[in-house]
């Protein structure tokens, strides 16, 4: 079977053909799975700097408890794995889990490193370090964002708590998000491109082995049925024209046929003569 031009044919094709698709969809896949995350991690951020901007009233007039019912509501939303806020010493203030309150972070940690790395915290942080991604102690993958919150002239002014000037940095609010969501989009975008593959390996390799088969595979038959049959056929009813370089071929193969025909009946008359000849000497 693998020694028939079909299958010679067909295979290579649809060979290059999966493993073009196959590398297209892995890149594609790649590249959105590499956009969807940015997007969760920049919405996350959003997210976090949303809570900044609404705790900053609390956090102005010294209100802990307002502070600490805004984070303990917005920690019950659903997504939200952690939520909690750091003083600059880096304790637990304020946690959407209470047994936290008052616990120091380790400041060698993942996420806390990219600041503390040195000997000197760091007072500005790129926002790919403020991301970082981890499975918490539920089994659960976590996208967290961590947000500095910076020194104002409001906050070093006011009259209910005082902060240097000189202090860049008063703390730090810590977010978690489950990646559930994010997790099951890219499971369904997966299934999606591979039923896509799938389609398209079998359109196309469908469509371009039934083009070979109507344009070649055909009267490759019917030629070779023409060529191998001794008796003498209609070369115009076994292989209508306009298949190009077969009909020509085919063509060919008449004119040499006929020919050699030619020249097979030339030969019966010369034998003839010379025998006939042969007869009137000897009588």
């Amino acid at each position: 079977m693998l020694q028939s031009i079909a299958t010679r044919t067909i295979v290579p094709v649809g060979l290059a053909v999966t493993g073009f698709v196959a590398i297209c969809c892995l890149s594609l896949y790649s590249i959105m799975k590499q956009d969807m995350i940015e997007d969760a991690a920049q919405g996350g951020r959003n997210i976090a700097n949303t809570v900044v901007l609404s705790t900053r009233y609390a956090m102005l007039h010294n209100d802990r408890q307002h502070l600490g019912s805004i984070i303990a509501n917005i920690g019950q939303h659903q997504g939200v794995e952690h939520l909690r806020v750091f003083n600059h010493d880096g304790f637990i203030t304020f946690s959407r889990n209470q047994t936290e309150i008052g616990q120091q972070v380790n400041k060698k940690v993942e996420g806390c490193s990219g600041c503390h790395s040195g000997e000197k915290p760091a007072e500005q942080l790129a926002a790919v370090k403020q991301t970082r991604r981890f499975t918490n102690e539920r089994g659960v993958e976590v996208l967290a964002m961590t947000q500095p919150i910076y020194n104002e002239p409001s906050c070093s002014t006011t009259s209910c708590h005082y902060h240097s000037p000189t202090q860049k940095v008063l703390g730090m609010l810590d977010i978690g998000l489950d990646q559930g969501p994010l997790q099951n989009s890219l499971a369904l975008m997966r299934y999606r491109m591979i039923v896509f593959t799938l389609m398209t390996l079998v359109l196309t390799v469908g469509g371009v082995a039934a083009l070979l088969n109507r344009s070649f595979f055909v009267p490759l038959k019917k030629l070779l049925a023409v060529t191998s049959d001794e008796k003498p056929c209609d070369f115009e009813q076994q292989l209508e024209s306009g298949y190009g370089e077969l009909s020509i071929l085919a063509r060919n193969y008449q004119r040499i046929v006929a020919r050699l025909n030619d020249t097979r009946e030339a030969l019966a008359r010369c034998r003839n003569c010379s025998k006939e000849k042969d007869d009137t000497e000897n009588g």
